[in-house]
């Protein structure tokens, strides 16, 4: 091959790699009070485990799952990885069957992405947090309602969360980084059953949650785009 077409082959898989490299999109902004994720998820009411995966992420295009969608296919999930406060129970003199709780400030909740997903069991929380964590979020006062009559009841919980660490990812073609995500993080409103049992007897709760988008300037700019 003569200096010329070599040059000539270089230049193409140089504009390659360099279309390669602009080829990555970026996931921009959920705008305030939109959908930014949907997840579903496990409590135990015995050892205060909170794990589940994530469903949709708003803007991601590609399917969130290596097969059909499940715990055990789910690229990201989430855990909380601060224990929460104990909560507060606050009386409903009225209504017996309804208990309202307020959880204080301070928990944290972790979104991991695993690039190969496998089996994971709701009853080894270890396997929610086989990944690399993208981000973490601190939440703010937590209020929950559970009807238990008839059984199993339902619940539903609200609060909000700051977005505190965010490691930024490429996923199928496209950069995730949740600093740009939801810069300002996210109020979350989850429900679901009041209580179900393990076949072994132990209590917990089950159910599916949505992240909102919290409003405001951007705290930090360094992001590039």
């Amino acid at each position: 091959m003569s200096k010329i077409k070599l040059f000539l082959a270089f230049v193409a898989m140089s504009a390659i790699s360099v279309s390669a490299v602009a080829g990555q999109a970026v996931v921009k902004r959920v705008p305030a009070g939109a959908v930014a994720f949907h997840f579903v998820f496990d409590l135990s009411y015995v050892t205060g485990e909170f794990v589940g995966y994530v469903a949709f992420i708003e803007g991601v295009d590609s399917p969130l799952f290596a097969g059909p969608p499940s715990k055990d296919t789910a690229y990201f999930t989430v855990r909380i990885t601060q224990p929460t406060p104990f909560p507060i129970t606050l009386p409903v003199e009225q209504d017996p069957e309804l208990t309202v709780q307020l959880i204080m400030p301070g928990g944290q909740f972790t979104v991991f992405y695993n690039a190969t997903p496998g089996p994971r069991d709701w009853n080894n929380p270890d396997a929610f947090s086989d990944g690399v964590p993208i981000a973490v979020f601190e939440e703010s006062a937590l209020m929950s309602s559970q009807a238990f009559g008839p059984f199993p009841g339902v619940f539903s919980n609200k609060f909000s969360a700051r977005l505190i660490d965010s490691t930024r990812i490429y996923f199928n073609g496209q950069k995730i980084n949740f600093k740009k995500l939801v810069p300002n993080g996210v109020t979350a409103t989850n429900f679901g059953n009041a209580i179900r049992f393990l076949p072994d007897g132990r209590p917990g709760a089950s159910g599916g949650g949505t992240a909102v988008a919290i409003g405001g300037k951007l705290r930090d700019k360094s992001d590039d785009d």
